[in-house]
């Protein structure tokens, strides 16, 4: 393994356990009576963010030395990487993961709501704040679109003239073409993470302090559930294939 994804590999453990520390602090912000003021709530949610933030100005660093990496990552789970966009999560995701936790939410105060109570969580989203995220959720989904088809362009570049040319002068020019392809990879892969941390914190621009807290728990709840599956699978997978190469007794 190398030196660049082996230090990848421990900074991404750092910032997972990070992530499970704030989602306690974002659930005890949640359940609290009576509900901490705006201003602690603010600081909370700049600090989930903030730690997202982090997280990509370290993968851009990380990625300058090595972009490959960021294509074939090892520590996500094979269950991760079959929903990978572009080197990472799809950044519409989060829109679909902010209308199921809100009407999860909305059949859950039914009561609370019918009887004209005030709801502290997604359930009372305003039509001025869901106008303003479905905005921004198709300006999102266009910018998808544009980063999807740079992408591919840079995958069928593996077939261009150049590529065949050097496939058969034996490998002669390899490492100077595909050294092109990744130039062309990590600026799709730095666009790709602009907008996923954009999204992040557009989403988040469009609640109040209460309501992202709740997005921001169930972005991360669903982020380390699905984590902690796809870990699990892999090493029953591991374990049962070291099993099976065992000799007879």
């Amino acid at each position: 393994m190398s030196a660049n994804r082996e230090q990848f590999d421990r900074f991404f453990e750092h910032f997972m356990a990070e992530q499970s520390r704030h989602l306690t602090d974002l659930r005890a912000a949640a359940t609290a009576h009576p509900q901490p003021p705006a201003t602690d709530l603010q600081k909370l949610v700049e600090r989930v963010v903030a730690h997202y933030e982090n997280y990509y100005m370290t993968k851009s660093l990380c990625s300058q030395r090595d972009v490959t990496l960021m294509f074939s990552p090892t520590w996500t789970s094979s269950t991760e990487n079959l929903f990978m966009w572009a080197g990472g999560w799809r950044p519409s995701t989060a829109f679909h993961l902010l209308y199921s936790k809100s009407s999860i939410q909305l059949e859950a105060q039914q009561d609370e709501i019918l009887k004209g109570l005030c709801t502290a969580d997604l359930s009372n989203l305003s039509a001025v704040q869901l106008q303003a995220v479905y905005d921004l959720h198709r300006s999102t989904i266009n910018t998808e679109r544009a980063i999807s088809e740079k992408l591919a362009v840079v995958q069928k570049e593996l077939a261009a003239k150049e590529m065949v040319e050097v496939a058969g002068a034996v490998g002669e020019g390899m490492e100077g073409e595909m050294e092109k392809k990744r130039e062309c990879a990590f600026s799709v892969l730095q666009q790709a993470d602009q907008l996923r941390i954009d999204t992040i914190k557009g989403i988040v621009g469009k609640l109040e302090f209460f309501q992202a807290v709740h997005f921001l728990i169930a972005a991360a709840e669903l982020h380390l559930a699905v984590h902690e599956y796809g870990k699990a699978k892999d090493d029953a997978t591991v374990a049962t294939e070291e099993q099976a190469a065992m000799p007879a007794d």
